[in-house]
């Protein structure tokens, strides 16, 4: 049988680090049976069947490009920030699925970024999770600040929207995945239009493997007022952030979230991490904005946090000009790392700095080194021991 593909494509049953996961994942699936349409089954052997073999090449490594996808984070904090919102990282303290219901050949499915080709929570999803909460688990209940948070439920013949934006909850670093099984005992049962068939103890067991996100997987959720000048939004966000993580610390998110999947817990470390990372140039603030910051219309607010070595890349342009910061990479920055003079800890947070911007605007160079870059990356992998 022809594996439904693009003329002169080929079946792709391993995944490259190149390729977008998700793409490959929906679109190549691979293991069908030969002159027919259903997928391999186990041998008597104890073979593996297709949709087991699909899931654990799909999980033998990281899925995401680091470069990409700290662009992704670094463009969302900077945004959400600048609207006077909230970022928080929060890391998955056991499995975490999502996209079940999906068609897949393999049965369940697995929602995947689009671009990015990774896991993650789309905004809906993170907004219909805080509604739950707070009308289900706040005690007393605040029906009105719900309305005015999330909007009107469709019942309502007064529409708006909320004050509150909810974004798409991103993976931080490259995700880990692994396979795991479900065993339902009653698929007879289950199947039926009308239970005609009892629950009974003499069906056959059906293990169906599906896909999940491992534990310690760190994301990035993000809120932002509606309206940058009102100040109730921004209160709003700020109650909607805390009851975003009680949730999910106790309810869970996506699929499976009442035999424990789904958990997240704040990562603190990952959040300082992320507000170091943005600089001078990252937030420009709108009139609206400098009217609330008391900052001079047109200027920027540098993290508190920054150092003095992030502050000095950034004027050789770090973020805004790659093509002039290679210029003072190459005849500063270098020499720095070179220099006797230089403390250990100043070459050392240089070197992570240096790398972190070759990963993220030069990374085919970091990972394929021409005879230009090779002696330049040489130097800063020596200084991080790699």
């Amino acid at each position: 049988m022809r594996v439904p593909l693009y003329a002169g494509v080929r079946p792709l049953p391993v995944r490259r680090p190149e390729f977008n996961a998700g793409l490959w994942y929906d679109k190549f699936f691979c293991y069908w049976k030969d002159n027919e349409w259903s997928v391999e089954e186990g041998k008597e052997n104890r073979e593996k069947s297709g949709k087991i073999k699909w899931i654990e090449v799909a999980a033998i490594s990281p899925v995401g490009d680091q470069a990409m996808l700290n662009q992704a984070i670094h463009r969302t904090a900077t945004l959400v920030l600048a609207l006077g919102g909230e970022i928080r990282c929060l890391t998955t303290d056991w499995r975490f699925v999502t996209g079940l219901g999906r068609e897949h050949p393999v049965e369940n499915g697995f929602a995947w970024h689009h671009t990015l080709g990774v896991p993650f929570l789309p905004g809906s999803s993170v907004k219909g999770i805080v509604r739950a909460w707070a009308e289900t688990w706040i005690d007393p209940p605040v029906s009105d600040d719900v309305r005015r948070i999330f909007g009107p439920d469709g019942e309502v013949r007064d529409k708006h929207v909320g004050s509150v934006i909810f974004f798409d909850a991103l993976p931080v670093k490259p995700v880990r995945l692994e396979a795991d099984v479900m065993t339902p005992h009653y698929a007879l049962y289950y199947q039926q239009d009308r239970p005609e068939n009892p629950p009974g103890d003499w069906y056959d067991p059906v293990p169906i493997p599906f896909l999940t996100v491992a534990p310690s997987q760190v994301f990035l959720f993000a809120l932002a007022p509606r309206r940058l000048d009102d100040e109730q939004g921004r209160a709003d966000c700020q109650r909607a952030m805390e009851w975003l993580t009680e949730a999910l610390a106790a309810v869970g998110a996506g699929a499976k979230t009442a035999v424990g999947y789904g958990r997240f817990v704040r990562q603190e470390k990952e959040e300082s991490e992320i507000r170091r990372g943005l600089t001078a140039y990252d937030v420009t603030f709108t009139p609206a904005a400098d009217k609330l910051s008391g900052v001079p219309s047109g200027k920027h607010v540098p993290p508190a946090a920054m150092s003095p070595l992030r502050a000095e890349m950034e004027e050789d342009g770090y973020n805004r000009d790659p093509d002039r910061f290679m210029s003072a990479l190459t005849t500063k920055w270098l020499k720095k790392l070179q220099d006797d003079q230089t403390i250990p800890d100043e070459k050392r947070e240089i070197a992570v700095l240096l790398k972190e911007w070759y990963l993220m605007y030069r990374g085919e160079q970091w990972r394929r080194p021409n005879k230009k870059n090779k002696a330049k990356i040489a130097e800063i992998k020596k200084v991080l021991g790699e």
